[in-house]
Protein backbone atom coordinates (compact mmCIF):
# COMPACT_ATOMS: atom_id res chain seq x y z
CA UNK A 1 0.00 0.00 0.00
CA UNK A 2 1.34 3.28 -1.11
CA UNK A 3 0.44 6.35 1.81
CA UNK A 4 0.94 9.74 1.17
CA UNK A 5 0.56 12.57 2.96
CA UNK A 6 -0.17 16.34 1.68
CA UNK A 7 0.10 18.57 4.78
CA UNK A 8 -0.03 22.68 3.95
CA UNK A 9 0.30 25.27 6.86
CA UNK A 10 -0.11 28.72 5.71
CA UNK A 11 0.33 27.83 2.50
CA UNK A 12 3.54 25.83 2.78
CA UNK A 13 3.78 22.80 1.69
CA UNK A 14 5.58 20.43 3.95
CA UNK A 15 7.02 17.18 3.34
CA UNK A 16 7.44 14.35 6.16
CA UNK A 17 11.21 13.00 6.63
CA UNK A 18 11.58 9.32 5.54
CA UNK A 19 12.59 7.50 8.67
CA UNK A 20 16.18 7.10 9.09
CA UNK A 21 17.43 3.75 8.33
CA UNK A 22 18.58 1.29 11.33
CA UNK A 23 21.06 -0.93 9.50
CA UNK A 24 25.12 -0.69 10.42
CA UNK A 25 25.32 -2.30 7.54
CA UNK A 26 24.55 0.53 5.17
CA UNK A 27 27.85 2.92 6.03
CA UNK A 28 30.02 0.18 4.75
CA UNK A 29 27.98 -0.14 1.51
CA UNK A 30 28.46 3.68 0.85
CA UNK A 31 32.09 2.83 0.93
CA UNK A 32 32.24 -0.25 -1.69
CA UNK A 33 34.77 0.89 -4.64
CA UNK A 34 33.79 0.23 -8.30
CA UNK A 35 34.48 1.31 -11.96
CA UNK A 36 31.37 2.62 -13.99
CA UNK A 37 31.02 5.07 -16.87
CA UNK A 38 31.00 7.63 -14.16
CA UNK A 39 34.26 7.02 -13.13
CA UNK A 40 37.09 4.68 -11.84
CA UNK A 41 37.45 3.94 -8.19
CA UNK A 42 34.16 5.15 -6.96
CA UNK A 43 32.67 5.03 -3.59
CA UNK A 44 28.94 3.95 -3.51
CA UNK A 45 28.58 6.97 -2.08
CA UNK A 46 30.73 9.25 -4.58
CA UNK A 47 28.46 7.97 -7.56
CA UNK A 48 25.26 8.76 -5.54
CA UNK A 49 26.49 11.81 -5.26
CA UNK A 50 27.35 12.39 -8.56
CA UNK A 51 23.90 11.45 -9.76
CA UNK A 52 22.21 13.78 -7.58
CA UNK A 53 24.68 16.40 -8.57
CA UNK A 54 23.76 15.74 -12.60
CA UNK A 55 19.76 15.52 -11.65
CA UNK A 56 20.44 19.28 -9.84
CA UNK A 57 22.47 20.49 -12.22
CA UNK A 58 20.78 19.43 -15.61
CA UNK A 59 17.53 20.33 -14.37
CA UNK A 60 14.57 19.49 -16.29
CA UNK A 61 17.41 18.10 -19.19
CA UNK A 62 18.48 15.18 -16.94
CA UNK A 63 18.21 12.34 -18.86
CA UNK A 64 17.44 9.03 -16.31
CA UNK A 65 17.90 6.67 -19.28
CA UNK A 66 21.67 7.73 -19.64
CA UNK A 67 22.67 10.13 -16.71
CA UNK A 68 26.85 9.47 -17.32
CA UNK A 69 26.40 8.81 -21.11
CA UNK A 70 25.23 5.50 -20.54
CA UNK A 71 21.76 3.01 -20.31
CA UNK A 72 22.15 0.90 -17.36
CA UNK A 73 23.43 2.92 -14.41
CA UNK A 74 20.75 0.99 -12.00
CA UNK A 75 23.34 -2.01 -12.78
CA UNK A 76 26.47 0.08 -12.01
CA UNK A 77 25.55 0.31 -8.81
CA UNK A 78 23.70 -2.94 -7.89
CA UNK A 79 26.69 -4.55 -9.70
CA UNK A 80 29.56 -3.99 -7.08
CA UNK A 81 26.66 -4.35 -4.06
CA UNK A 82 25.75 -7.97 -5.19
CA UNK A 83 29.73 -8.92 -5.43
CA UNK A 84 30.50 -7.60 -2.27
CA UNK A 85 27.44 -9.28 -0.58
CA UNK A 86 25.06 -6.53 0.36
CA UNK A 87 22.19 -7.10 -2.37
CA UNK A 88 21.24 -11.11 -3.05
CA UNK A 89 22.03 -12.13 -6.04
CA UNK A 90 24.47 -13.60 -8.62
CA UNK A 91 27.03 -12.52 -11.14
CA UNK A 92 26.00 -13.29 -14.82
CA UNK A 93 28.72 -15.10 -17.23
CA UNK A 94 29.75 -11.70 -17.99
CA UNK A 95 30.41 -10.35 -14.76
CA UNK A 96 27.16 -8.37 -14.14
CA UNK A 97 24.95 -8.72 -11.47
CA UNK A 98 21.24 -10.36 -11.46
CA UNK A 99 19.58 -9.51 -8.22
CA UNK A 100 17.03 -11.30 -6.35
CA UNK A 101 14.61 -8.98 -6.67
CA UNK A 102 14.31 -5.66 -8.51
CA UNK A 103 12.08 -3.94 -6.11
CA UNK A 104 14.31 -5.11 -2.86
CA UNK A 105 17.40 -3.84 -4.59
CA UNK A 106 15.83 -0.46 -5.29
CA UNK A 107 14.68 -0.33 -2.19
CA UNK A 108 17.95 -1.20 -0.59
CA UNK A 109 19.49 1.99 -2.86
CA UNK A 110 17.21 3.65 -1.33
CA UNK A 111 18.13 3.08 2.25
CA UNK A 112 21.65 4.24 1.14
CA UNK A 113 21.19 7.34 -0.21
CA UNK A 114 18.83 8.11 3.44
CA UNK A 115 21.95 6.56 5.48
CA UNK A 116 24.00 9.31 3.10
CA UNK A 117 21.84 11.83 3.83
CA UNK A 118 20.92 11.67 7.17
CA UNK A 119 22.73 9.03 8.92
CA UNK A 120 21.91 5.78 10.34
CA UNK A 121 20.13 5.14 13.59
CA UNK A 122 22.36 3.91 16.35
CA UNK A 123 21.45 0.50 17.52
CA UNK A 124 19.10 1.03 20.55
CA UNK A 125 18.63 -2.85 21.62
CA UNK A 126 21.29 -3.93 24.91
CA UNK A 127 23.18 -6.64 24.72
CA UNK A 128 23.16 -8.40 27.58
Amino acid sequence: MNVTMNVTIDGIRYVPELDQPKDAGLLAALEVRFSSSAGDDLTVREYLRMLLMAVWNEGEGFSGKRPFGNSGWEGDIFDPLVKAGFIPGTIDPYGYAVVNSGVNARAYVRDLILAMCHGVKPNTVQST
